[in-house]
């Protein structure tokens, strides 16, 4: 029997392994399990908790005092109930990183203010403001030697991906 796996049809699926753009690159594999069983036609294809396949799509690393980190990953492969593993081909999904300007704004005010403290104690108020601005450029070091945080998808994270070609499948008899 042939089934069609339409264009827009959705693949419910949890990730098997944490996926981070720290660590992982552009076409590195992952796998997981289907959340929801995939029925064509009244006929049950894959069942829920089925093997799948995906590739990361894209990684950009955070910077250092601007852009956010950001990965993508797409849905490749997954496993039938009879067995074949089918190639497929989805819409990507992306995940961000935390914005991170107000921590390291923080940083800066923090150190500034740190500075201004030891400036005063030592000088009075010409050391507070040369120990505000020491203070400032340490906070300012600080931040340009950090990087933001990364993206991150979970072990378990539930993604929903859209089928971009159609796929038919020939259902293989026990």
């Amino acid at each position: 029997m042939k089934v069609t796996l339409t264009e827009g049809s959705i693949l419910a699926v949890r990730v098997g392994e944490t996926l981070t753009s720290e660590k992982n690159e552009s076409g590195d594999g992952w796998s997981g399990t289907l959340a929801e069983p995939l029925v064509i036609d009244g006929l049950v294809i894959a069942e829920r908790g089925a093997r799948v396949e995906g590739r990361v799509t894209d990684v950009k690393r955070a910077g250092r005092v601007k852009g956010v980190a950001n990965m993508s990953v797409a849905l490749t492969r997954f496993t039938t109930a009879d067995g074949q593993r089918i190639n497929v081909q989805t819409s990507g999904i992306s995940r961000a990183g935390k914005d991170e300007t107000k921590r390291d704004v923080g940083k800066v005010a923090i150190a500034s203010g740190i500075g201004a403290a030891i400036g005063a104690i030592a000088g009075g108020g010409k050391g507070a403001g040369i120990g505000a601005g020491v203070g400032a450029g340490a906070g300012t070091g600080v931040v340009l030697a950090t990087r933001g945080g990364p993206a991150v998808i979970a072990t378990e994270t539930l993604l929903r991906f859209r089928v971009s070609e159609p796929v038919t499948i020939t259902e293989k008899l026990r």
